[in-house]
């Protein structure tokens, strides 16, 4: 038994004892050669000559060549004869090459002598001439790689020399698309996100109805879904998000951060819209493994995302970055907020609710986030500011004070700026107690308020009478009892 074009049989090999040879010279088809090696999974130095095509009217030289060499080498006597079965032997084709063509797709003009010069010492015979319009030739059933005009027009460059047709530049322009844009900001996106240590995922548009139920757009449902688990279009990317945490925990990877940029979509009145979204997720550890220090275990928190947003946002241009807490959490959050740029909100983030990390098998609190980024890419400036390295030192005060739990950080920022302090340069909060000597209800909050003039060093009277004037402020805004 043997694979025709592809593989001889075992039991009809040539060994040491072999005596009689018989000699079998065939061609075969291309196509059908290619299907077999192609469905067995056989590659061999056989089908990889007949895929490509061969001589079909060389067979009865191949053979007598073949047993010459046998003769030559191992002796033996040749006995008479030879079957040639062979019904329909194959012509030689013809084809037609206007010299004009050539020139076309060359860019350069060849003589059309020359052409035909080159194209007859290749062994092709011209069989009829149209002056300097046209020449047909006759191709031997050897070239089995000359099948069009083009092919004629590659063997003439061949030998008139790739080297001689000069090099020129493309004519036209180049086209363009507003999406270039939003591409070029995409790009930038990945940048920012990649250098704070995130890692890009790519999730199914197909999700299931829970996923796609998880905000208050309508989804837009398949005609003819595959699954009941793909049977409506993302609204959201935070729960595929949330998947990958789940497929890297189960293959013990359990601290990730990472971002998505892609599409999601929503019914509007019977019609499908769509709009770009930015998904950031994080959970385990902030820090990798090898890293050193008494924080090396710490686990993310939801101050790493805000910290990973408000960076995000410094360096992508979106200036005045500030939440909203969200009073009543939907069921996918435990704690939520919206995320604005000024009064205008661009998007949210929360801590996923405890019962949903369970169900996707994650022990670490997962913190996630989502842009709208049509709304921020409108919101965003690619202006840059600079301003000198200050030449004069700062001060420093601090203000210790007990306030409602549900005072936030941007409530205090905003009492501050009510106040309209002169040179407070930076505020930032380095302490939150909650236990003895603090009521139920409240919390103890420390603040750093910085102050600095770019004309001169501020004197202690300077900075006290302003300070005050912002504890003041807080006594009123937040109902702040000022400790110590």
């Amino acid at each position: 038994m043997a694979l025709a074009g592809i593989m001889g049989g075992l039991n009809s090999e040539i060994g040491d004892d072999t005596e009689d040879v018989l000699i079998e010279c065939a061609y075969f088809k291309p196509q059908n050669i290619r299907a077999t090696a192609k469905r067995l999974a056989i590659s061999t130095d056989a089908s990889y000559r007949f895929e490509r095509g061969c001589d079909p009217n060389c067979c009865d030289w191949v053979s007598q060549r073949t047993a010459q060499l046998i003769l030559e080498t191992a002796g033996g006597r040749l006995a008479k004869g030879c079957v040639d079965a062979y019904p329909a032997p194959a012509e030689p084709g013809e084809i037609k090459l206007r010299f004009a063509k050539t020139d076309q797709l060359l860019g350069i003009a060849v003589p059309a002598d020359k052409q035909v010069a080159s194209l007859k010492g290749l062994g092709l015979e011209e069989t009829a001439r149209d002056g300097d319009i046209s020449a047909t030739f006759r191709i031997p059933t050897a070239r089995v790689d000359l099948k069009r005009e083009v092919d004629l027009i590659e063997e003439v460059v061949r030998i008139f020399g790739v080297n001689n047709v000069p090099s020129t530049p493309p004519r036209g322009c180049v086209g363009a698309h507003p999406f270039d844009a939003t591409h070029d900001d995409f790009e930038e996106i990945r940048t920012i996100l990649t250098g704070l240590g995130l890692y890009e995922a790519q999730t199914q548009t197909l999700v299931s109805g829970e996923a796609a139920s998880i905000t208050i757009l309508a989804p837009v449902a398949l005609d003819y879904p595959l699954s009941s688990e793909q049977d409506k279009l993302r609204t959201s990317l935070l729960p595929g998000l949330t998947n990958v945490l789940q497929h890297n925990a189960n293959h013990d990877t359990p601290d990730v951060a990472m971002f998505e940029i892609g599409r999601v979509f929503r019914d509007d009145d019977g019609s499908p819209a769509e709009g770009w979204r930015l998904g950031i997720a994080l959970t385990g550890r902030r820090f990798l493994p090898f890293h050193e220090g008494e924080n090396r275990d710490a686990i993310n928190e939801f101050a790493d995302l805000k910290g990973i947003i408000e960076e995000f946002a410094d360096q992508f241009g979106m200036r005045g970055v500030g939440y909203e807490r969200d009073a009543k959490p939907d069921g996918f959050f435990v704690e939520s907020g919206s995320v604005r740029v000024g009064n205008n909100p661009v998007g949210t983030l929360g801590q996923l609710s405890p019962q949903l990390a369970r169900r996707h098998d994650l022990k670490h609190p997962v913190y996630l986030a989502e842009f709208d980024l049509d709304l921020a890419l409108q919101r965003r400036t690619t202006k840059r500011s600079f301003k000198a390295l200050p030449a004069f030192p700062g001060t420093r005060r601090d203000i210790a004070m007990i306030v409602p739990e549900s005072t936030t950080h941007d409530a205090v920022l905003a009492s501050a700026r009510k106040a309209k302090p002169k040179h407070l340069e930076s505020v930032e909060l380095f302490d939150v107690y909650r236990g003895e000597g603090v009521d139920d209800g409240s919390k103890s909050v420390a603040y750093a308020f910085h102050y600095r003039s770019p004309e001169g060093t501020l004197k202690d009277k300077q900075v006290d009478a302003v300070h005050e004037k912002v504890i003041e402020q807080m006594r009123n805004d937040l109902k702040a009892t000022i400790r110590g």
